[in-house]
This record gives structure tokens, C-alpha cells and sequence, in this order.
């Protein structure tokens, strides 16, 4: 960059010389001279567009190297810093508002770094090296330059809105992608409920917005041209006025006239790239605010320095007291007080709302307890570390969560070490291995985003799978066999209770087949155990819940 602004600047003494020796060339032997001359400064006329050029290209490439690793990194602090978050930021914002700021807004602040290191530093060693050249050569003329002072407050009122347009633009991508996130998801929906019109006439407004807001950003953006443009204009005016009356007092050369328009020449549309460089700083400054507030956020369920490791676990699951209110203020779980003893199979049972997915999900620390605690084999779990906590526990839940890769990859995210056949042995325990088989790849089928090639049970079953590989002492099973058949449920069944024997199960379930077999059973309602006990104690309750739920399911 600095050979470059070098190179730009000289252009300014080779006018000169050219004007002034220009004026010296005369007489019979003009064209004699005239040769001489032009093979004697040749090699300067093509030596600086080569230095030029050659500079621009190492430098260009340097400068986009610098700004893409930048912004990689950034990308990998993001993700890092959302999966380090609490499970709860999840919810308080769209996924497809995240999802925003490491595409649209990283994209922003890769044009703006690239735009910074090759722009703002060369031009500005561009301008200052140019003037420089341009004082020496005739300062009192140079002077005229301080007409472009004019133009710093304007640009800074400018700037301070533009930051605030070009964050509502960012923020306005953001909606957008989570309202296109929810549109392709639901297309089952739209399409048999006949909503393509109101989808688009939906969509079509937030497009609009996003059109209103951009015009907006650049009708802010367009301000800075003309100013810059008007001041360029004062400037050689006043130079070409003072310059002639400069040389016919003689105190100038034509050459140094000449050599000082060349450097405004230079200099206006560095200025105003400059100018126009800062919209870009503005655009970048704002969505680099939103990434930070990804980077920035500070978990508050996080493990302790002085975290111990659970060794040895034997799974003895106790909630002691508990309560838990989410940050809305909805109280979930009041004074609930729970326990698996290892080996035993326990059942959540209740209404919706009645706190048994908030019970699963505090076990593995995806909430904090905000009363009472909960231990593993007399460990209170917040004194344990993370890994060795979750390494214990395999979820199965109702939503099941599958990636777009092979079959063999999503089982094998229960156990990242676990060989083929481990994988094939926890299939066929799952009642999996058969439709896995047919399959156009067998285990090296990729099944699409969210597992979209297979069937509700199909992607139950892979889950499960997944659990059984992990082989872990603490099971958590939310609704685990709720999309299966009768006959691939019985033996998925057969599979989870060789699979349980010895190790704790808590399930969350509305199955009678699944309900009797619990060693325990525990009815919730509205975020209390109201009743204990199992099937058969439970079911002689007259006007128990229990035995009421147990009605209304039969009855169904």
C-alpha cells in the first residue's frame, strides 16, 4: 500500500516535469530535443503504472485474505459463543434472526473490512503522500485543499444516522429469514389449507419494508457525494484563479500549476472514496454490534471452576424441592420432589403444562433450578462438570432431532468413537436395522434435511438408536415411542427394557403399555406432584388424577 500511494503521488512530479520541460523545447532542433526527451523519461512514464499496478494486485489479495480470516474467526466465536449460551436464548429469539447475523450481517462486515484495508489505508497513504508532493511542489497553492475541511460535519451528522438506518436494515434480514424459515417449514400446511396467496401477500410486505428501510440507508449514503463533489469544484476553481495569477507574476511555474491540479485530480476521488467509505464503516459498525451482543452474552447456567467429575455413576436421580419459573415469570415447577433409583423405571404423566418437560430438561442443566436442588448420586448437579455430567444421560424426545448426513452418522452422534457394528447392534436393537437396510444406501443413506426421506417412526426409531448407543446410566425419555406402531413400539419396548435394566429411566409418556411398566409413578398438575405411586395403587384412587387420566385415555 505505501509503494502504491508512492507510485499514485508521483504522478504529480512527472506533470510537471513534463509541462515544464515541454516549455524549454523549441527552436530548429525541437524534434531533435523533443526525442531525447521522451526516450529519456520512458522508463518513468511505464515504470510507475507497472509499480502501480503490481503493488495493487499483492496488495488487493493481502487485504481479502486479511478480512475473510477476520471474519471467519468471527463466525467460529459466534457459533461457539450461541452453543455456550443458555438453552433458554434459543427461545427469546427466532432461529432465523441468528441465523441472519452469520450470513447477512457477516457479510457486511466482510465487505466493510475488505473495503477498510484495501480503501481506507491506501487512500488515506494515497492523500497524504499526495499532498505532501503537492506542497512541496507550491504550498501557498496547496493551501486551497483546506476547502475539503468543510465537509467533516456535515459527514458526521450523516454518519451518526446512517448507523441507526443500516442497523433497522440488518435487523429487518432478520425477520425476513425467520418468516421464510416458518413459510418453507409449514409448506404441508399452506399448501392444503390453500395459503399461497396469503403467504405472499405476507412475505410480499416484509419484502416491501425491507425496500422502504434499504431506500432509506441510501438516501442517507447519497448525501455525502455531492458534498464532496461541490467542495472538489471550489477547490480547482480556486486554484486555477490564484495559479494564473501565480505565473503572470511569475512566481510559479506552469509545471508546479499543473502538478498541483494533477494531485486534486488524485486526491478527489480518494476523498470521496473516503467519503462514501464511511457508509460502509456505518453498515459495518452496526452489524457488528449485533454479532458481539452473540459474542458478548453471557451464560447463566455455567459449570464452576471447582466442577467435579462424576466417576463411576450409578444414576440416582433425586429433585429435592424444586421450583423453576422461566424468565417470563411463568412459574413451572413448585416444590417438586422426584426419585429414580438406579435400575428403577419412573413416569411423568399429566396434562400439558404441567411441568414434565421442564423436569427432563433441568436434569441435564438445560435450566438451573431456581429452588431446591437436584443431585445424581448425591452430587448436586451444579457441582458437577458438564461433560461428565451429560456424558451420563441419553435423551430420546418426541421432536427428534436428525441432520442432513448418512443414517450411520446421526446414530453414531450418540457415541463420536463408536465402530460400524457398534452402530448396526444399536439399530437392530432399536428395530431400525431392517428399514435402514432398504434403504437406497443402507447405514450411507443421507436422509435429507431433518430426516425428511423417512417416516415419523423411521426418524423415532433412529433417535433411539442413537440413545441405546450411547449407553448411558440415566435415560430420558420424552414421549420416546409416541410415533410408532403398535408392532415396531413392542419391540423397541423389548429393546429399552434390556437396555434399562440396571441403569435409571425417567419417562415422560401417556401410553398405558409404557405407564404400567414403571416401577413409580408421578402425576403432575400445574407444576406439582399432586399424586404417587404405581399403576395399579394409583388406579384404585377413586377420583384420583390418575385414575381419571387413565379413564379418558381408555375411553379414547
Amino acid at each position: 500500500m505505501v509503494v502504491l500511494a508512492l507510485a499514485t503521488a508521483a504522478y504529480t512530479w512527472v506533470v510537471r516535469i513534463v509541462v515544464d520541460k515541454a516549455q524549454n523545447i523549441g527552436g530548429g532542433d525541437a524534434m531533435s530535443s523533443a526525442k531525447t526527451y521522451a526516450f529519456a523519461i520512458l522508463p518513468i512514464l511505464i515504470g510507475i503504472p507497472a509499480i502501480s499496478g503490481i503493488s495493487n494486485y499483492f496488495q488487493r489479495i493481502l487485504a481479502n485474505k486479511i478480512a475473510l480470516n477476520s471474519v471467519a474467526k468471527m463466525q467460529k466465536q459466534m457459533f461457539a459463543a450461541s452453543h455456550a449460551a443458555d438453552y433458554a436464548s434459543f427461545s427469546r429469539e427466532p432461529t432465523g434472526n441468528r441465523i441472519s447475523k452469520f450470513v447477512s450481517d457477516v457479510s457486511v462486515i466482510s465487505a466493510a473490512l475488505i473495503r477498510v484495508l484495501s480503501n481506507l489505508i491506501r487512500d488515506l497513504l494515497t492523500v497524504v503522500f499526495t499532498i505532501a508532493a503537492m506542497l512541496w511542489q507550491n504550498w501557498m497553492l496547496s493551501l486551497a485543499m483546506v476547502i475539503f475541511a468543510l465537509a467533516i460535519w456535515p459527514i458526521i451528522a450523516i454518519s451518526q444516522k446512517m448507523r441507526g438506518s443500516a442497523k433497522d436494515v440488518q435487523e429487518h434480514v432478520g425477520t425476513i429469514t425467520s418468516e421464510l424459515k416458518e413459510s418453507f417449514g409449514g409448506a404441508r400446511m399452506i399448501k392444503t389449507y390453500g395459503l399461497e396467496k396469503h403467504e405472499e401477500t405476507r412475505l410480499g410486505k416484509s419484502f416491501d419494508e425491507r425496500i422502504r428501510r434499504f431506500l432509506k440507508l441510501v438516501s442517507e449514503q447519497a448525501r455525502v457525494d455531492p458534498i464532496l463533489e461541490v467542495l472538489g469544484g471550489l477547490v480547482i476553481a480556486a486554484i486555477v484563479i490564484f495559479g494564473v495569477y501565480q505565473v503572470s507574476a511569475d512566481l510559479a511555474t506552469p509545471g508546479s500549476i499543473a502538478a498541483v491540479l494533477t494531485g486534486i485530480m488524485i486526491l478527489s476521488p480518494k476523498l470521496r472514496a473516503l467519503g462514501t467509505l464511511n457508509n460502509v464503516i456505518q453498515e459495518g459498525l452496526s452489524s457488528l454490534t449485533r454479532i458481539f451482543d452473540v459474542i458478548d452474552e453471557t451464560p447463566q447456567v455455567t459449570e464452576r471452576t471447582d466442577a467435579v467429575t462424576l466417576e463411576n455413576p450409578r444414576g440416582h436421580v433425586v429433585l429435592e424441592d424444586v421450583s423453576f419459573t422461566y424468565a417470563d415469570g411463568t412459574q413451572a415447577l413448585n416444590g417438586v420432589t422426584i426419585e429414580a433409583k438406579p435400575g428403577e423405571m419412573i413416569a411423568l404423566i399429566g396434562e400439558s403444562g404441567g411441568g414434565k418437560s421442564t423436569v427432563i430438561n433441568l436434569i441435564p442443566r438445560l435450566y438451573d433450578v431456581t429452588q431446591g436442588k437436584i443431585s445424581i448420586d448425591g452430587h448436586d448437579i451444579r457441582d458437577l462438570t458438564f461433560d461428565s455430567l451429560r456424558r451420563r444421560l441419553a435423551l430420546v424426545s418426541q421432536d427428534v432431532t436428525l441432520f442432513n448426513d448418512t443414517v450411520a452418522a446421526n446414530i453414531g452422534l450418540g457415541n463420536l468413537s463408536a465402530t460400524h457394528g457398534a452402530i448396526e447392534q444399536a439399530a437392530k436393537a432399536a428395530d431400525a436395522y431392517d428399514f435402514i437396510m432398504a434403504l437406497p444406501g443402507g447405514f450411507d443413506t443421507v436422509i435429507g434435511e431433518d430426516g425428511d426421506t423417512l417416516s415419523g417412526g423411521q426418524k423415532q426409531r433412529l433417535a433411539i438408536a442413537r440413545a441405546i448407543l450411547r449407553d448411558a446410566p440415566i435415560l430420558l425419555l420424552d414421549e420416546a415411542t409416541s410415533a410408532l406402531d403398535a408392532d415396531s413400539e413392542a419391540k423397541v419396548q423389548g429393546a429399552l427394557e434390556t437396555l434399562g435394566k440396571g441403569r435409571t429411566q425417567i419417562v415422560i409418556a401417556h401410553r398405558l403399555s409404557t405407564i404400567k411398566r414403571a416401577d413409580r409413578i408421578y402425576v403432575l398438575e400445574k407444576g406439582r406432584v399432586v399424586e404417587t405411586g404405581t399403576h395399579a395403587s394409583l388406579s384404585k384412587k377413586e377420583n384420583g388424577v390418575y385414575a381419571r387420566l387413565k379413564s379418558l385415555q381408555m375411553e379414547g
